[in-house]
């Protein structure tokens, strides 16, 4: 009897080892969720809270950045539009020049963002008497959604290793099959419809999540809010460029930090 368990023990693990019997690898799709987190820069620092709202190809980023503070990001990946959203009557330090009234060329808008006028106001107060403003950025400089790095790696370059449950939502832990960089094991919790719950570089959390809402989002939460002003990217283009990394290091998209060898000792 104790050599069959054996046998059968072995069996289940070298079937194990082939792919047969482990996990199937996440079907990222395009969930629409409401999660909310804590993420930190893989370089240190104390994790900030953040909200990700995604529907279909909308989303909606509410974050703590380096060089803007609390900052809002929408964007849709169908339409190519990215904003950086300040909501404060205030108007943003930047000359005023540089603020414009009309929208990008391309862009489209939604019932939120027919509110902007067409006429440019005198310079003096070009970003004055608005509820907040709105400011174009590149779609290299949005936010990638968390699962766009993990669906690009697909199943054949990765491997699971083991269940996981983060927010009391159950998944399994994943690992690239080759490691980004040499001394980086970067790992993800991710549910069965591709939902990414945590992930960790080496000993550290990235990206964990507190809770999580499926279900469709309000469109009025990826537009630009009645009353907001456009803004001219190129004035504040480096900065919000600048802020983007600490987001990008957890969806991936940015390389991954390098742990540098130790000396070996002289003899």
């Amino acid at each position: 009897m104790r050599t069959s368990f054996f046998m059968a023990a072995a069996a289940a693990a070298l079937l194990a080892g082939c792919g047969i019997g482990a996990p199937t690898y996440p079907q990222f799709s395009d969930t629409s969720y409401r999660i909310e987190g804590m993420t930190a820069a893989p370089g240190g620092g104390a994790a900030t809270h953040s909200v990700i709202y995604r529907d279909g190809p909308k989303m909606r980023v509410e974050a703590t950045l380096p060089t803007l503070g609390e900052a809002i990001i929408v964007f849709d990946e169908s339409t190519n539009a990215a904003y950086v959203l300040n909501p404060t009557r205030q108007s943003p330090t930047v000359p005023a020049a540089a603020a414009q009234i009309t929208a990008p060329a391309g862009s489209t808008t939604t019932p939120a963002t027919t509110a902007a006028t067409t006429t440019t106001p005198p310079a003096s107060t070009a970003v004055a008497q608005t509820t907040g403003v709105a400011v174009r950025i590149q779609d290299a400089d949005a936010p990638q959604p968390l699962e766009t790095a993990w669906e690009a790696l697909g199943a054949d370059n990765a491997r699971s290793t083991g269940k996981c449950e983060v927010a009391g939502e159950a998944g399994h832990e994943w690992t690239p099959r080759q490691a980004p960089a040499p001394g980086v094991e970067r790992t993800a919790c991710i549910t069965d419809d591709g939902i990414i719950l945590r992930v960790r570089e080496n000993d550290r959390v990235l990206w964990e999540a507190t809770s999580l809402q499926r279900g469709d989002q309000d469109d009025a939460l990826f537009g630009i809010p009645p009353g907001y002003q456009l803004i001219d990217p190129q004035a504040v283009a480096e900065q919000v460029g600048e802020s983007m990394e600490q987001l990008d290091s957890v969806t991936g998209t940015a390389p991954p930090t390098t742990t540098t060898p130790a000396p070996a000792p002289r003899g």
